[in-house]
């Protein structure tokens, strides 16, 4: 990712600055900044406090000697996810490193007829690192907040049970019980 940077007030400076491959900015003077993985506010905070070594009316009260921070992504990098298991169209999606669980499912086409929708397992360096119930999202409009990395393995699992409800509910439809 690539991210500007503009410092305003008692001091101006615009830094353009990249996300190296260990998660780091890297600023004249100033020590390696971890910022992979957060949001920009997070990003933000973490900055404001990092260069305050260099610029410290970032941390200052006082209006006329006050520095301002703004914080943009100007490009963000795409990532390789897999998607396998019993989804429509299985494959590896290179896919922008802002895409959720739930925009990788849409690429490959959703769960296929017996693929579930509330067993989906996102594979890290070979481990579960969590499994997503879509029905929270279906049902209750909870967005499953789950953001992807490089090289994530996306497994939908065949369906436990299911049940035809067709008639006697508001909506009848096939169902997948848990």
């Amino acid at each position: 990712d690539e991210l500007t940077i503009n410092l305003f007030g008692s001091s101006e400076n615009t830094y353009s600055v990249q996300i190296n491959r260990n998660g780091t900015v890297k600023f004249d003077r100033a020590a390696p900044i971890y910022l992979s993985g957060l949001s920009i506010d997070s990003a933000k905070k973490r900055l404001i406090k990092s260069l305050s070594k260099l610029y410290t009316g970032l941390l200052s009260s006082d209006e006329v000697n006050k520095v301002e921070l703004d914080l943009s992504l100007s490009k963000s990098r795409s990532i390789v996810v897999n998607i396998v298991g019993q989804v429509v169209a299985p494959g590896t999606y290179t896919i922008s490193g802002f895409s959720s669980v739930l925009n990788a499912l849409y690429a490959a086409g959703g769960p296929n007829e017996v693929g579930s929708y509330r067993n989906i397992k996102l594979l890290r360096n070979g481990k579960v690192n969590k499994t997503i119930d879509l029905y929270d999202y279906f049902v209750k409009g909870l967005y499953p907040n789950v953001y992807l990395r490089d090289q994530d393995v996306i497994l939908v699992d065949v369906y436990n049970k299911q049940v035809d409800v067709s008639s006697g509910f508001k909506t009848n439809a096939l169902y997948e019980l848990k």
